[in-house]
């Protein structure tokens, strides 16, 4: 027997190796050309599908219910119908799931009697025990209302109670059954984001409308009580008379405020509109359903928010900041240590006292305006005391516990612009 050298097993071994590998390389590269040709024909098999019967024939052959295909967050359905794949947009698809989603928990409301002062408008349905969030100028002086559901179906309800400062009222119906609204959240909301609105203006029920954000942390007069609501939510939707106490949307289909005002000069929706954010809305809702009403703080002196001419007069060392003009003899604020003026002036067709305090803080958070003001004091409760800073005779000056009294419609008249 031949007997091999080391170097001649060495290249033995190498050539063998060589071989092995090739023939290896030579059968993965021919499976995967099969493997290639397969899918290949399968492509061509499919696209021969799609062509002849559609994009929803091939989820049918794999064993994939076309109703159950979802695309986003919104979890739209990709397929509309049988023959429907990619009828519509995206926006259009989100816009149709969130008006499916949130229709059935919004509500007409009708007048029993001629003391509503619009005679209907619209509501959210807070709960499935019944509690229904409107506007307070919807259900006006009545106590008795007709609900009318989505499905036209109809119910009586009675007016919990109200708020005339923030313009919202509760309702409550014993029919049952009631798919309450999902609430989102408004801290969030920036200007440009898509909205949508359902309500029923002029009658014409479960109208849907959409706009986008154009401004937030706007502070709104009523026309209602003559008061300022701090926070508001402004935007371009489509709102008309009838729309009011409906819910303002966001793309997921929960409600991030509550419609509540029109500024245009004719009262239809050439103008812009406004919405109370959800979270007003929640709080002020569960007051009202817990106690019947809502009470709020507030400062017993009459006010000035500070501008370049009073600042000029005055000569005043700050330039922003609410002016003291009078406060009431031996009330909270006076007893607390804020003075009023002295000096008597003209101011447009109201009369005003210069010299008092200038509040600039309280409870160490600045106050610029009547929307830091109002936004400060607006979850308050009477009795509650405060810090006030004050700048007095161009001196920092600070008051500790400062108690509130109670807020109503006429005290909130004392302030002037």
């Amino acid at each position: 027997m031949k007997r091999f050298s080391f170097s001649e097993i060495l290249t033995i071994i190498i050539v063998t190796s060589a071989s092995v590998a090739v023939l290896l390389g030579l059968g993965l590269w021919t499976g995967y050309l099969k493997a290639e040709k397969k899918k290949e024909s399968l492509r061509d098999a499919m696209q021969e599908v799609v062509e002849k019967d559609g994009v929803e024939t091939l989820f049918e052959m794999a064993g994939i219910p076309v109703d159950q295909v979802y695309y986003g967050e919104e979890l739209i359905p990709l397929f509309q119908s049988k023959d429907g794949a990619w009828v519509y947009t995206s926006e259009e698809l989100r816009n149709m799931a969130v008006y499916k989603k949130c229709k059935d928990s919004v509500v007409q409301i009708l007048a029993e009697s001629s003391l509503s002062d619009s005679g209907q408008g619209s509501g959210v349905i807070l709960s499935s025990d019944g509690y229904i969030v409107t506007n307070k100028h919807v259900v006006g002086s009545g106590t008795d209302f007709s609900i009318v559901f989505s499905d036209e179906s109809s119910a009586r309800a009675t007016l919990v109670g109200y708020d005339s400062l923030s313009d919202i009222a509760i309702l409550k119906t014993e029919k049952e059954g009631l798919v309450p609204m999902e609430l989102g959240s408004s801290e969030d909301l920036t200007v440009g984001q898509t909205l949508l609105a359902i309500g029923n203006p002029y009658g014409y029920t479960w109208s849907l409308t959409s706009g986008m954000v154009s401004g937030v942390e706007r502070m709104v007069s009523t026309s209602t009580s003559a008061s300022v609501i701090p926070n508001m939510i402004q935007t371009d939707a489509l709102i008309n008379p009838g729309n009011s106490g409906g819910p303002l949307l966001d793309t997921q289909g929960r409600m991030v405020g509550l419609v509540s005002s029109i500024y245009s000069t004719s009262g239809s929706a050439q103008g812009i509109s406004f919405a109370l954010p959800v979270e007003s809305v929640r709080d002020i809702a569960e007051k009202i359903i817990k106690e019947g009403k809502v009470s709020r703080g507030w400062f017993d002196f009459l006010s000035v928010e500070l501008n370049s001419q009073i600042v000029s007069y005055c000569n005043l060392s700050v330039e922003k900041g609410i002016l003291v003009s009078q406060v009431v003899p031996m009330g909270m604020a006076d007893k607390g240590g804020i003075k009023g003026g002295s000096e008597k002036a003209q101011y447009g067709s109201s009369v005003i006292y210069l010299g008092g305090d200038v509040v600039v803080a309280i409870n160490g958070r600045k106050v610029e305006d009547y929307t830091d003001y109002f936004a400060l004091l607006f979850t308050s409760s009477p009795g509650d005391k405060v810090d006030v800073t004050v700048v007095r005779n161009g001196e920092t000056v600070e008051l500790k516990g400062v108690e509130l009294v109670q807020q109503t419609e006429e005290n909130t008249r004392w302030i002037l612009r």
